[in-house]
């Protein structure tokens, strides 16, 4: 039996909880491993996708022994191993659950008991304007106390691994680039064969700062490739254009995953509003390169300590390179995590 403990789940679809949602599937469909989650958001409440997948209750108060008890109610009579969904500010408003922490801290004292912590984030980092500056060092004695405590830790960035690692030396960190949501094709059509589309996927938040902050360098894409049409896939955004450069916005709203996978592709490219340098923790960026896509990114932020990105195609005159060779080397990367891959690793992380 696994407990996985995550900021929120579906509906809405959002990045942590789909991957939770698809990691329960991908556990049962290969080790005969039952999920039951226990859910942060105090706004959550259970939809079809969840429940035709797990049980799910909602994360009990942060009083002294609550969660110690919520575990071994979702557990039953069997021995559970906790699988953690981190991201701080999933479970606090100033990313500080301190609560959360000492909680698993305790449980994990008994013999017999095991914690595997995924980090899909470590902690904030801002100017000192912001409070994320301040909270960082408690956010980073947080981040350790947790992976000293893991018997497993999981990671999707070499610098979120880095991070871990001078706060639990010697300790062994896998990294692993997250999965598409939304499926893997076993095949897909050239981009020669596709239609001249764009697909903008994801939260509104992403979808958003696409339409806002790169508005200029997604019409240098659809000019490049010969874009016809742009379909935005996704809750509602506020302000959403009709168009781009001319390009017609058609709105999909929100549509199942299978829709989503055969709309995906069908697509030429897929447009990410994301940091080139966290774009192996982006879901959506997984999906356009499991489809053979090519996927476009026109935030780059260079920085040492990051590893280099993933393959994507940059819209910027002179440097556009072969589409398809870009899409085929994104694919390629991606097949190194897919779920294949993640079902193997947390198996061995799960079931040592």
């Amino acid at each position: 039996m696994i407990v996985q403990i995550v900021p929120h789940l579906p509906p809405p679809d959002e990045g942590v909880g789909s991957f939770a949602l698809v990691l329960a599937d991908l556990l049962r469909a290969r080790w005969a491993l039952e999920s039951r989650f226990l859910v942060a958001s105090p706004s959550w409440s259970a939809g079809p996708e969840v429940e035709g997948t797990a049980a799910a209750a909602r994360l009990p108060a942060a009083e002294p022994g609550t969660l110690r008890r919520a575990i071994e109610e979702a557990a039953g009579d069997r021995q559970a191993t906790v699988l953690l969904h981190y991201a701080g500010y999933g479970y606090h408003p100033r990313g500080c659950p301190a609560w959360l922490v000492e909680e698993l801290k305790q449980w994990t004292a008994r013999d017999g008991r095991r914690l595997v912590t995924v980090f899909h984030e470590v902690y904030a980092t801002g100017p000192p304007w912001r409070s994320s500056f301040w909270l960082s060092p408690v956010q980073r004695r947080l981040a350790g106390i947790l992976a000293r405590h893991s018997a497993g830790l999981v990671t999707s960035l070499g610098i979120y691994r880095r991070n871990l690692l001078r706060r639990a030396p010697g300790r062994e960190v896998r990294v692993l680039p997250v999965f598409s949501t939304v499926g893997e094709p076993s095949a897909v059509p050239p981009l020669a064969d596709r239609a001249r589309r764009l697909v903008l996927f994801g939260g509104p938040g992403i979808r958003g700062r696409a339409y806002r902050w790169l508005a200029a360098p997604l019409a240098e894409t659809c000019r490049a490739l010969g874009i016809e049409e742009i379909c935005d896939v996704g809750p509602p955004v506020a302000d959403r254009p009709d168009r781009i450069d001319g390009v017609p916005v058609r709105s999909l709203g929100i549509l199942p995953a299978a829709e989503v996978s055969g709309l995906l592709r069908e697509s030429l490219a897929g447009f990410v509003a994301y940091p080139a340098p966290f774009l192996a923790k982006s879901t959506v960026f997984a999906a356009y390169c499991a489809h053979g896509m090519l996927p476009v990114s026109a935030w780059h932020r260079r920085r040492r300590e990051f590893d280099p990105p993933p393959p994507c195609w940059r819209p910027v005159s002179g440097r556009l390179g072969d589409p398809q060779a870009v899409a085929g080397r994104a694919r390629a990367w991606y097949a190194g995590h897919c779920l294949d891959r993640h079902a193997e690793a947390y198996r061995e992380l799960l079931l040592p």
